[in-house]
């Protein structure tokens, strides 16, 4: 008899997360009635994009709403359609094979990696990452970390959403979610204020942040074709002040490869209080990390997670001195540790839950 009962409950449960899924809206018909219907003729312009979004690739959705500049594309023809053309490469960092969930990712600090289906051949063609951030006010930089330089165009009487969690890119750009958990019958949907910021090499992305004392520095070195192309950096950016402040005399190239990592990429959700970093030249650099602000070798990050194609670059508010080559007791492991699987533990926890 209990046998029976369980069996039956077991098939009405089945049954009735069958009718939900059913009675869920398509992608499509979900990004429309979301107010993302530029984002719907975006995906379904281009017939590969479309292949992707509607695959069991794509769990979730990073949807610019209506107000969002649309993108364009340079040297891009209509014959080139494949992911690989810049349409395709921004239509896959719109996306996600994980189900993210608004609710636990807000509350994670300093916030978790997010792996997107931009494939990127100088991170070994892994996937590029975009970082959401949920640091508050006063532990960020009050410069570029609100409203990304792509973001909403607005009436100068009216209001922006605000920001449920923001979420960074290239030049560390920072796109908001406005509207967040939307389901659909292959996922969810993230509304967001606008695109992400296709990520870009790292001379070009300290030209385009203001960092032009370090790109003169690269320059200088004749190190930018190499370290454009060095799989998985993670770079310290000192910025023009403290180029300024530092007084240095030390040869451009010795610089550069002291605020270099090689071999890995630390996001700042990977920087450990106590974690020690090895530079190009075998040298170190401890992260300390202190009322939620992060140093490194008693420099203070002031913008974080300026994603690039081959890593990540951190602006510092001075030049660093590394540390001689000798281990630092009970200092945490030098490697990136990555939580790209926070979503998908969210899940697994949703699950649970509902179980």
């Amino acid at each position: 008899m209990h046998s029976q009962s369980f069996t039956t409950a077991l098939l009405l449960v089945s049954t009735a997360a069958s009718v939900a899924s059913q009675s869920l809206p398509g992608l499509m018909d979900a990004l429309k009635a979301s107010g993302a219907s530029k984002f719907a003729d975006f995906i379904q312009s281009d017939p590969d994009l479309l292949q992707l979004y509607l695959s069991d690739q794509v769990k979730t959705v990073f949807a610019p709403c209506d107000l969002a500049p649309e993108p364009t594309f340079d040297n891009e023809t209509l014959t080139d359609r494949d992911l690989n053309t810049p349409k395709g490469r921004a239509g896959g960092l719109q996306s996600s094979s994980e189900t993210t969930s608004l609710g636990i990712t807000s509350r994670t600090r300093p916030g978790g990696l997010i792996s997107t289906n931009e494939q990127s051949p100088l991170l070994n063609n892994q996937p590029q990452k975009v970082v959401a951030d949920t640091r508050s006010p006063n532990e960020t930089s009050p410069i570029r970390r609100w409203i990304s330089s792509s973001g909403v165009r607005r009436r100068a009487n009216e209001t922006a959403p605000p920001s449920l969690l923001r979420i960074a890119s290239g030049l560390g750009n920072i796109a908001n979610v406005i509207k967040g958990d939307i389901p659909y019958d292959g996922g969810v949907i993230q509304l967001m204020d606008s695109y992400f910021t296709m990520p870009q090499s790292l001379s070009s992305t300290s030209e385009a942040t203001g960092q032009t004392a370090f790109s003169n520095q690269l320059s200088e070195s004749n190190m930018t074709s190499k370290l454009d192309t060095t799989p998985l950096v993670t770079v310290f950016l000192p910025s023009n002040a403290a180029f300024a402040s530092s007084n240095s005399s030390i040869p451009a190239s010795q610089l550069v490869t002291d605020h270099l990592v090689t071999g890995t990429v630390s996001y700042l959700p990977d920087l450990q209080d106590g974690m020690v970093l090895t530079t190009q030249k075998g040298e170190t650099l401890v992260v300390s990390v202190r009322g939620g602000r992060y140093y490194v070798n008693g420099g203070l990050i002031t913008q974080a997670n300026l994603i690039l194609e081959n890593g990540v670059a951190h602006v510092v508010d001075k030049v660093l001195k590394p540390n001689p080559a000798t281990k630092v007791p009970g200092a945490a492991a030098a490697n990136s540790v990555s939580l790209a699987g926070l979503f998908g533990l969210a899940s697994y926890v949703g699950m649970m839950v509902l179980a």
